[in-house]
């Protein structure tokens, strides 16, 4: 959605890659419908109770998808009708259960983010949302954490950039920034709504704040040194590892697209390994806000020591960041110690020995190793080659409420736990079914917080034979 926004914006989508990304727009836009509560609202599942948080993500992305594709109207004045119905005589919104589902528990937040998706949802000169503003104001100025101010700088520069109070604000959050070289972030002391703290909340914070400055016309600084902490956050897979943090930062980097204007001179750009393989590529103006990726797959030391060197004739400043990729034999990857895993994981097979159409049954167990509740955990299965999951295990489990969700890809099984909390360990069944003759090793299982994703743990793979009786 935000690429072919980007795309369509800046002259660049050709008719095969349109079509392409609006057949993904159209999926996704058919699976978030999905998620709509009967009665108004959205949830994570779309199971009842909706909730007002999701229910102004939801309202957001659809908002943002109106701009490449054709959103039902209706559906969206719906969505904005029943959060505007939920909203309290003074103004504000709260999460009912704020404790079980969202680490953030103030109502400054929570309405700083609503107000925020309803005025770009464009329901702006509405009583609810001057209502929301008002309060807004009012109470602003009590907060501490970078992670809510930069939520309520959201919201007012997006309702009024020039008011007195949310130039205030601003200049809060300019004095609370934190400089690292050319990069400039911001800490969030309290974890995001989804739960994200360390680095995802910090690229969350980073990209809302650095935005706000944009909409604002303020601190031209700062925003520069936030879009180097963006760009230098990104994963090897070009992304920020989390959801929310991708999609901040996707936004971010399409505003900063549209106000810095078209590039200068042309650059060349000389990409070697070890001074033997070279790759050139030209950057100009037609193609400057475009990220160029240069893969080299051969031509390694075998002592393991690799040199990167790039040379840049002409063109201004430029930003690159160099990813590498490797495998270790399991006896050789470093083990978290257990009382050190955010998660422990346990996966057990009855039995590593089968004839093809034998079943083997794997027993999972998992348990959050402190108090409080993770938001969205998330447990990828290893399924071994040439084995079939019996699906009828895990759908009991979801009519069981044992797990929230699951989905099957080649190889692998991804588990969702919906609140999952520390004082009520996991253990739950499922099988699979032998279909060839095979030794192969199960793929590594793994646990992590999906919104602190650097906090996994993984379980290494295991040998699993099968033979043919018939032989």
């Amino acid at each position: 959605m935000l690429v072919l926004d980007y795309l369509q914006r800046t002259d660049q989508a050709n008719p095969e890659v349109q079509l392409t990304a609006e057949k993904y727009v159209a999926t996704g836009y058919q699976r978030l419908l999905t998620f709509e509560v009967p009665g108004g609202g959205f949830s994570l599942f779309g199971q009842a109770p909706a909730q007002v948080f999701l229910t102004a993500y939801g309202l957001m992305e659809f908002s943002d998808m109106a701009e490449v594709y054709p959103v039902d109207q209706e559906m969206i004045d719906r969505t904005a009708r029943w959060l505007m119905d939920q909203q309290q005589s003074d103004g504000t919104w709260l999460e009912q259960g704020y404790s079980e589902h969202w680490r953030v528990n103030a109502e400054l937040p929570t309405t700083a983010y609503i107000t925020w998706a309803l005025v770009e949802a464009g329901y702006k000169n509405t009583p609810e949302v001057e209502r929301a503003i008002a309060y807004i104001r009012e109470f602003a100025g009590q907060e501490d954490d970078a992670y809510s101010l930069a939520l309520v700088a959201s919201a007012l520069t997006a309702y009024d950039n020039q008011d007195g109070t949310t130039r205030a604000i601003l200049q809060k959050l300019y004095d609370m920034r934190v400089e690292d070289g050319d990069a400039i972030y911001w800490q969030n002391t309290e974890a995001s709504f989804m739960g994200a703290t360390g680095d995802s909340g910090s690229v969350e914070t980073t990209a809302m704040v650095a935005a706000s400055f944009m909409r604002a016309g303020v601190y031209p600084d700062a925003v520069s040194g936030a879009l180097a902490s963006l760009i230098q956050s990104k994963d090897s897979w070009g992304t920020w590892s989390t959801t929310q943090a991708t999609i901040l930062s996707l936004k971010t980097l399409l505003l900063a697209t549209e106000s810095t204007g078209t590039a200068g001179e042309p650059a060349t750009v000389r990409i070697s390994l070890n001074k033997e393989l070279t790759e050139e590529i030209t950057i100009d103006p037609g193609n400057a806000d475009v990220v160029h990726v240069v893969t080299f797959d051969q031509g390694f030391s075998p002592t393991g020591a690799n040199r990167l060197q790039l040379e840049v004739e002409g063109g201004g400043n430029l930003m690159y960041q160099v990813a590498t990729s490797y495998y270790l034999p399991w006896d050789q990857v470093p083990m978290v110690e257990m009382m050190g895993e955010l998660i422990a994981i346990d996966v057990a097979y009855d039995r590593t020995n089968l004839a093809v159409n034998d079943t083997a049954t794997v027993d999972v167990g998992v348990k959050l190793n402190r108090e409080g509740v993770v938001k969205m955990a998330l447990i990828d299965l290893g399924v071994p080659p040439g084995f079939t999951v019996l699906t009828e295990d895990l759908s009991r489990l979801v009519e069981q409420r044992v797990i929230a969700r699951y989905e099957l890809t080649g190889r692998q099984i991804i588990i969702y736990l919906e609140d999952f909390a520390g004082d009520q360990p996991l253990n739950f069944s499922y099988r699979l079914r032998a279909r060839f003759p095979m030794r192969a090793q199960t793929p590594p299982s793994s646990v992590y917080d999906y919104y602190n994703p650097t906090e996994q743990t993984t379980q290494p793979p295991l040998e699993m034979v099968v033979i043919d009786e018939q032989e």
